[in-house]
């Protein structure tokens, strides 16, 4: 089985959409949700701790408050349960794109079982499983792997997005005091240390109030290369030797032999040319030829890239210093009016990729034409400057979009993503220019032998071969030397075992997969429960069998592993895998088990039980929950 971290066309669309609308507390609707003049009926029965909480809850059309199915599944699942009665089956979905998700949950439904705790796992397509997860009716556990993607490299990404109680992929509607805080300190904080102090407690407070469990850091980053034909292949951490979004080997590569055609083989084109619309995989490679402002080193470092330096002229405004000498592809100089035309452009016309990352500039002034100087001023500190907002952001001619904008009858407020954009009009800085192509058969890169960091080979060709099988049996034949966006098995690599040609590496990962229980149900709400079910996963057999020993046992649960630039290595570790144990802190916190084995909920005098499920968080740590309360009656 192969790790692809390209996402099918209909899956990308629908979370590139879902992460612009979610920028501003928006969403999107998930079929068969209810429209807007319709009305839930429970809703007013559903109370929270903190009104600002309910109002987030209460924002959106179709989403939560304004959902009946979600009303419905919470009334449920926030009663006090009558006597004897047994902890629910426990909903997750797992996707037939990540057949590990199932692997695993097998081996974990049955020793689960031997605590009365019962699962039902669904195997659903992406396409479906993003759908439940985007709209909050995915059951009781929410599972999900990392993507690494530049996008996603900034801290924010995870710890706001994924469990920040006012953000919409919150997905087990965490509402911790202590940590929302913490969240919105880190976005107030232009200066990097001062940000990392809050990143850190954040990390802390997530750790401590058990609100994700690791299952595993990992798979590891496993690949293979024609070492035969070249050298210095210069791995980075989180995205290995080939991939296009942190380019190194494509730059650094030495040929071997006469040939300076380096061939990389995809399993699948992208359905776009234009960066704006395009899926990850052109994006990257538009980021090759589009110049970017900052790159990343192969530690995941910003460095500077078009972008000679960078200043901090207040909280909510920098200095942007361009490269000197930059040419685009037909010659004509890089300025300072490229750039701002660039900005202006994405804010007015973008609401696909870019839009998250530009949405919050307030305005874009040239402060200092000779000096190549442009002052970007936001609505607010802008903490992911540096990590989120130079990386993405490239550098466009002004005299080519300008013209495409003209020639197409773009018009003011209308979506970038409609523009065609030609081989012709590929015209960026970077250090490769784009040759030929054929949709869905081939594209060819050629080196810009007169950038700052120009390539050592001559062009990359890009062949798209549909199947990892017909992958490896090209790498075999010699026919490709690198493959973008695949990791392959232990027992993949193992059949390339004593090819003199190629070399197969590990490469470091920030990789994981883990779990969210919906936090504000029963019984995920008592802290004590959540400790004993963190105990009841074999993560050992996510390592070593399903993985086939190519990953970690995870030392802490955070989003932000060891590999990673903001990861915290002062976390409690992680629970182990103990079903005695588990049990214990069942019985210890008053759980009961049923003559079948199935656990059932404490008594409905327990009132140690009932203040823990009114609490939430840890009790003693300080925190305060803010989210959805119990209904007393």
């Amino acid at each position: 089985m192969t790790h692809q971290l390209e996402e099918a066309d209909g899956s990308e669309i629908d979370r590139r959409t879902f992460l612009k609308l979610a920028a501003f507390s928006g969403g999107v609707v998930m079929a068969g949700a209810l429209p807007s003049s319709a009305q839930t009926t429970g809703a007013e029965k559903i109370e929270f701790v903190d009104p600002k909480y309910r109002n987030f809850y209460n924002e959106k059309d179709g989403y939560f408050l304004r959902d009946q199915g979600w009303v419905d599944e919470t009334l449920r699942r926030i009663v006090w349960p009558k006597d004897s009665e047994k902890v629910p089956e426990f909903t997750v979905l797992t996707q037939s794109s990540t057949p590990d998700w199932g692997d695993a949950f097998r081996k974990w439904s049955a020793d689960a079982e031997k605590v009365g705790i019962k699962y039902n796992v669904v195997n659903v397509s992406q396409a479906r499983y993003l759908e439940a997860i985007l709209s909050h009716r995915h059951g009781d556990v929410e599972i999900h792997n990392a993507v690494p993607r530049i996008e996603r490299l900034d801290p924010s990404e995870w710890i706001v997005s994924r469990a920040y109680g006012l953000d919409r992929r919150n997905y087990g509607e965490w509402a911790n005091s202590a940590y929302d805080e913490a969240v919105e300190a880190q976005g107030r904080s232009s200066d990097r240390d001062e940000r990392r102090k809050h990143i850190m407690r954040a990390q802390e407070v997530l750790a401590d109030d058990l609100y994700i469990t690791q299952f595993g850091w990992g798979p590891s980053i496993v690949q293979a290369y024609n070492s035969g034909a070249w050298a210095d292949v210069q791995p980075a951490t989180g995205f290995g030797i080939a991939d296009f979004n942190i380019y190194l080997t494509y730059l650094n590569a030495r040929p071997k032999t006469n040939r300076k055609r380096a061939i990389v083989g995809i399993t699948a084109d992208d359905r776009s040319i234009n960066i704006i619309s395009a899926g990850n995989r052109y994006r990257a490679v538009g980021r090759m030829i589009y110049d970017r402002l900052a790159f990343l080193d192969a530690n995941l470092n910003v460095i500077p890239w078009a972008a000679e330096k960078w200043k901090l002229v207040d909280p909510r405004t920098w200095d942007i210093t361009l490269r000197a000498g930059m040419e685009f592809h037909d010659g004509k100089p890089v300025t300072v009016h490229d750039l701002k035309f660039t900005l202006d452009f994405l804010i007015k016309y973008d609401r696909g990729f870019f839009w998250t990352a530009n949405s919050f500039i307030e305005s874009v002034e040239i402060t200092d034409e000779p000096g190549r100087v442009v002052r970007i001023r936001f609505k607010q500190p802008y903490a992911e400057f540096e990590t989120y907002f130079l990386v993405l952001n490239v550098i466009f001619p002004k005299h080519v979009w300008e013209r495409m904008a003209k020639d197409q009858n773009l018009k003011d407020g209308e979506d970038a993503r409609r523009l065609l954009v030609e081989p012709k009009d590929q015209i960026g800085s970077g250090p490769f220019k784009f040759g030929r192509y054929r949709k869905d058969t081939e594209m060819q890169l050629i080196a810009n032998k007169k950038h700052f960091a120009a390539p050592k080979l001559d062009e990359v060709v890009i062949v798209v071969v549909p199947s990892v099988d017909g992958l490896l049996g090209r790498l075999q034949a010699g026919e490709i030397d690198f493959m973008d966006q695949v990791s392959l098995k232990p027992s993949q690599a193992k059949s390339l075992q004593g090819l003199p040609h190629v070399t197969v590496t590990q490469v470091k990962d920030i990789n994981w997969m883990h779990g969210v229980t919906r936090v504000s149900w029963l019984p995920f709400r008592d802290y004590e429960f959540r400790r004993a079910w963190h105990h009841t996963f074999d993560r050992k057999f996510l390592v070593d069998v399903v993985w086939e020993g190519a990953g970690r046992l995870p030392a802490s649960n955070t989003f932000l592993v060891d590999a990673n630039p903001w990861h915290n290595p002062n976390l409690p570790p992680v629970p182990e895998f103990d079903i005695e144990k588990a049990r214990q802190i069942l019985k210890d916190a008053g759980y009961r088990w049923a003559a079948d084995g199935r656990l059932m909920y404490p008594s409905p005098t327990d009132e140690k039980w009932k203040e823990r499920c009114r609490q939430v968080v840890k009790s003693g740590a300080g925190y305060t929950w803010r989210g959805v309360k119990m209904i007393e009656s």
